[in-house]
């Protein structure tokens, strides 16, 4: 929404956080998952969950009033919106939850200046990391359709999906072009988990999963592209000029590398999520920000790469901002 639209409502819209904090503690507690199909009672909630009736009477009464939950008598039930959405868990809303306490402090990071020595939650919490990649592959499945529609990689036999998580892209690639065949690198922290996640889909003999820090060891050579989705903004400037050097080298004479991020204005102020999404990365990363389009090439450039296609719309989807910028 642009500043000029600004008024007194909008700024008590915007500070408000109560609706968000009641939604994403219901989802970090799976309560809509446990009432399922059936009313329950504020006694029961006590009884599994623990707690007193009263407390829990008046969180359910709370999410009725949002449009999240009916009550019939002293029983409450999932609405069809919560049985669709939220009832088969409610993944893409954890990380949210996770992330609480960095934005309570960001006032005291700032004044202090620091920053985390390591990425989080992904090096440093499990559990919490695993929560993350999850919803992000939930976000994947939705956006891969629209890749592979405005990707060709008819021509590819190989593919180098650098820092791809569960590795959703790979295996949507590969069920896509059955000649296809891609190596997965990720850190030794996330690459069990993209293993399964590939086993899981079947496509272990076809999609190759590396354990590596890929910021500090040679990557593998000899791909006809290179996929690298929203790993640049999780870098500094210097890692990823180095990074992109690295990927040029990776690839086949022809190849091409597909860069999918939020690329920012000259200026870095738009778009807002962006802007947003850097604070974030302020409060989880040692050095990551969002970068500006003109920052990307000019990186591009320096390591080799001239043929550089306009960047496109990753997908129409309102909850992807991101771009997908193609260098050959």
């Amino acid at each position: 929404m642009p500043a000029k639209q600004w008024n007194l409502q909008r700024l008590l819209s915007e500070s408000s956080y109560w609706r968000s904090c009641i939604l994403i503690s219901a989802a970090h507690l799976n309560l809509f998952d446990w009432l399922g199909k059936r009313e329950k009672t504020p006694r029961a909630l006590a009884a599994h969950y623990g707690g007193s009736g009263a407390g829990w009477q008046i969180f359910l009464d709370a999410l009725c009033g949002m449009g999240l939950l009916r009550k019939r008598g002293e029983r409450y039930a999932n609405t069809r919106v919560s049985e669709r959405y939220l009832s088969h868990g409610a993944a893409f809303l954890l990380p949210a939850y996770d992330a609480w306490n960095a934005w309570g402090g960001l006032a005291s990071a700032l004044s202090a200046g620091k920053r985390p020595g390591t990425q989080e939650p992904f090096f440093s919490d499990r559990q919490k990391a695993e929560r993350l990649l999850h919803g992000l592959d939930l976000h994947a499945q939705e956006i891969a359709p629209y890749l592979i529609k405005n990707l060709s990689l008819s021509r590819c036999r190989t593919l180098l999906d650098v820092g791809g998580g569960l590795g959703t892209y790979s295996i949507a690639f590969c069920r896509f072009y059955p000649h296809l065949r891609a190596t997965l690198v990720e850190h030794p922290a996330i690459s069990p988990l993209a293993r399964r996640a590939v086993r899981q889909a079947g496509l272990a003999k076809r999609v190759r999963v590396i354990g590596m820090d890929f910021s500090r060891e040679a990557l593998p050579r000899g791909f006809d592209a290179v996929f690298v989705s929203n790993v640049l903004h999780a870098h500094g400037v210097d890692e990823n000029r180095s990074l992109l050097r690295k990927l040029h080298g990776c690839l086949n004479p022809k190849g091409q590398l597909i860069l999918r991020d939020v690329f920012m204005s000259r200026d870095r102020t738009a778009p807002e999520w962006g802007t947003l999404f850097s604070v974030l990365l302020l409060l989880h990363t040692p050095q990551g920000r969002c970068y500006a389009l003109d920052e990307i090439l000019g990186w591009l450039r320096q390591a080799g790469f001239s043929d550089i296609a306009r960047p496109f719309r990753s997908s129409p989807l309102p909850f992807d901002p991101d771009s997908v910028l193609v260098a050959k």
